[in-house]
């Protein structure tokens, strides 16, 4: 292992923002740090799969009324964002070490506002459909986090995810809001939609790929 990774999997462990979801103990939903009552009544907003945390620290920043919580399960790449919050004060970022499929275990019914899927690994192989952060049971956790009316949002450079996405949510019985096959061709106002580009988009984009996107209800 680089000895730099090693060190940020030191770090992280004392970074009063990060949470980390710990084998075989299990707590309410309500004790977790988002629900503190110093976070009672904000957007929240949560981004999956969040790497070093682009989206979240800047929907932070952004807007001091949200609250965002970024959900990923390598902590090297969790530090970084973490650390990057502390630096810049912004208070309104919390980071959760966890698999995706285990979100459930630390949200409440219908308390959260937003749930952005940036760049999530497509999973090409018919074996792995399960897997797409926009199958069946995945939207199903989606649908029961989402306050009513709550957006999905999804960014990503693969043809594969978007069409399947979309093919998934209006089996599931959910309403594509908005959807495009060049996010940058287009005037979308939508924070994050266009005016968020994180470096892997940006590497994306450099070597000639389109970005797409989609907006989706579930409720």
């Amino acid at each position: 292992m680089p000895k730099n990774k090693r060190h940020k999997y030191e770090r992280v462990k004392h970074l009063t923002n990060v949470t980390f979801s710990l084998f075989g103990k299990s707590r309410p939903p309500c004790s977790y740090p988002w629900y503190a009552p110093r976070y009672a009544g904000m957007k929240k907003v949560l981004e999956l799969g969040c790497g070093k945390g682009e989206y979240s620290l800047a929907f932070a920043a952004a807007d001091p009324r949200s609250l965002c919580v970024g959900i990923d399960s390598k902590s090297h790449r969790i530090c970084v964002g973490a650390e990057k919050a502390i630096a810049r004060g912004l208070d309104n970022v919390h980071f959760l070490r966890t698999r995706i499929e285990h979100i459930r275990e630390f949200f409440m019914e219908q308390t959260i506002h937003e749930i952005w899927l940036t760049f999530p690994d497509p999973h090409p192989k018919k074996r792995a459909v399960k897997c797409r952060l926009s199958a069946a049971p995945f939207i199903d956790t989606y649908a029961h986090l989402l306050i009513p009316g709550g957006t999905v949002y999804l960014k990503t450079d693969s043809d594969l995810l978007y069409n399947y996405t979309r093919e998934s949510v209006e089996q599931w019985g959910g309403q594509v809001l908005t959807a495009s096959e060049n996010i940058h061709g287009t005037d979308d106002s939508t924070p994050g939609a266009r005016d968020i580009v994180s470096a892997f988009e940006s590497a994306a984009r450099l070597q000639g790929t389109t970005i797409k996107y989609l907006a989706f209800t579930l409720n």
